[in-house]
């Protein structure tokens, strides 16, 4: 075999060998492409659903403080109605039986209802 021929011959095994080399990092890089994708895809789905976990979890305590609020408010006028009824109506005594004070007594009894249910909410997700 001549010179040139074998040169030849060893040129195109090398551009073979390439070839399949670069097949084979083609098909490596395709598959290392797709694993990033999902793995991006994933990651964005578990992202996405953390923060509107953390946003619920965000509103159901504003809304537990704002209840609270409101209970302190009912609070202070039921402190109010028990002030007006003894001092400006002379009344010697109330019950929870007086309209306003029942009135009162069951809007406060709603509102922490409404609170323990938002905690317990609040907790779930929090476990």
């Amino acid at each position: 075999m001549a010179f040139s021929d074998r040169m030849k011959e060893l040129l195109e095994q090398g551009v073979s060998v390439s070839r399949e080399l670069a097949a084979k990092a083609g098909e490596k890089a395709q598959d290392w492409g797709e694993k990033g994708y999902r793995v991006s895809k994933e990651f964005a789905a578990k992202a996405g659903a953390k923060a509107q976990d953390l946003g619920e979890r965000g509103v159901l305590t504003l809304e537990i403080k704002q209840l609270e609020n409101q209970a302190r408010k009912l609070t202070g006028r039921l402190g109010a109605e028990a002030y007006h009824a003894f001092v400006e109506k002379g009344a010697k005594t109330i019950s929870v039986d007086t309209p306003a004070i029942k009135a009162l007594l069951a809007e406060l009894a709603s509102v922490k209802e409404a609170i323990e249910k938002r905690e317990s909410e609040l907790q779930n997700r929090r476990e």
